[in-house]
């Protein structure tokens, strides 16, 4: 039996909120911003700017069932097979919006780029500013050593100990982000970013609190709900509707360890981790109904960090702090959590639709086998097209694995 934690209706209303935010501030005329992930959503509340985020509407499109007809649109006016999912299914509404799934994103008024993790951000916010010939702004954020980089906590990014020269670097980069919001939006408001980091920082905790809450036994809730939250630690993080969900979302996860009730009758305790398959969402249901849960996932933990309102720079610098935007001696601390939430096995999504997030599944997949025995069932499945993953073929793959670990 499959018992959802029945996060459906809290998602539902924390969208219509966003939705009527952006509905009030374009009749208002407020500009347009085009985001990605790991940016510094917070500025977004901050200077009262309309939010569109190519990767989350082109996992929207995937759900909804357009993003293979638009991938195709991509492809058959230049763009190469190999290039991201995200950017070929935002191309193709742009150049076909007929075939997109609605409501679409607005028109930019300008993009802010990062390099947190993606490598692509940049040359993808490139060609959207072309296209629209508008400004745009880019975040380069270092890619972590052990060198400038010590003893990261894979969930909160608390660092032992950070180079404050790259540091200062990172910083530097996100005071030019506010002087460039400032030429499009209007003057920055102190106070109203002390405000927004505050609830920015309430929303954090809670959010990490969750997630540790997922490891208990048996595993309290599905990765069908929880995935979802990479919405709110990459987009919303510094709105009130993301607090309130948060809050609300925190209580009933609280209240189903309490009572001991898990997702379905666990037999086998998975890690996950790869971008999430947005057009088969089903396939972690199928897990769990099986009795394979997932008391972790990786993805999600990653687009977490723990905010603190009193330096919100030095927080901004932090979302850059996770496990695949680091040198593979940062693994260390992905099987720290992995030996904490006991897991049995992992299931672990090679994307030909993300190279940046493939580059560490082999690596990962050898750790968990040599520190803690724990085999890996790996799955080629792209985030936004179907084609490369069909359904069956992933269900009996995963059949004969866990079949293989009872």
């Amino acid at each position: 039996m499959w018992n959802p934690l029945g996060y459906k209706e809290l998602y539902r209303s924390l969208f219509k909120k966003h939705l009527a935010r952006q509905e009030e501030l374009l009749k208002k005329g407020r500009p347009v911003g085009w985001f990605f992930s790991f940016h510094p959503s917070e500025l977004i509340y901050v200077f009262d700017v309309v939010s569109a985020f190519p990767e989350q509407y082109s996992a929207y499109c995937a759900a909804r069932g357009s993003s293979m007809a638009l991938i195709d649109e991509a492809i058959s006016s230049g763009y190469s097979h190999f290039l991201c999912d995200y950017f070929k299914t935002t191309i193709g509404s742009i150049i076909s919006p007929e075939k997109a799934t609605k409501p679409l994103m607005p028109k930019p008024d300008f993009i802010v780029g990062t390099r947190a993790l993606c490598v692509a951000h940049t040359e993808m916010a490139e060609v959207f500013a072309r296209y629209y010939k508008v400004p745009r702004f880019f975040v380069n954020y270092p890619y972590w050593t052990k060198d400038s980089l010590r003893n990261v906590d894979e969930l909160t990014k608390d660092a032992e100990w950070v180079d404050e020269f790259y540091l200062e670097y990172v910083i530097s980069r996100l005071k030019k982000l506010v002087e460039f919001m400032e030429k499009i939006a209007g003057d920055f408001d102190e106070e109203r970013m002390k405000e927004v980091f505050r609830i920015s920082e309430k929303t954090s905790e809670l959010l990490i609190e969750i997630l540790k809450l997922m490891m208990s036994k048996p595993t309290p809730g599905s990765q069908r709900e929880i995935g979802d939250l990479v919405f709110i630690a990459f987009f919303v993080l510094g709105s009130d509707y993301a607090l309130e969900f948060c809050e609300k979302a925190y209580e009933k996860i609280k209240e189903r360890v309490k009572k001991g009730e898990g997702v379905s009758e666990e037999k086998l305790r998975f890690l996950t981790f790869g971008i999430m398959p947005w057009h088969t969402l089903e396939l972690y249901q199928y897990c769990e109904s099986k009795g394979a849960n997932f008391p972790v996932n990786l993805y999600v933990n990653a687009s977490v960090h723990r905010v603190e309102a009193k330096d919100p720079f030095r927080s901004m610098a932090k979302r850059s702090f996770h496990f695949t935007n680091c040198d593979y001696s940062f693994l260390d601390s992905v099987i720290k959590t992995a030996k904490k939430a006991d897991i049995d096995g992992a299931l672990l999504l090679e994307n030909t639709g993300c190279r940046i997030t493939s580059a560490i599944i082999y690596p990962l997949a050898e750790r968990l086998k040599e520190d803690l025995g724990v085999p890996s069932l790996i799955l080629e499945a792209p985030q936004c097209d179907p084609r490369m993953m069909p359904i069956e073929r992933a269900k009996t793959k995963i059949d004969a694995f866990i079949e293989a670990l009872l």
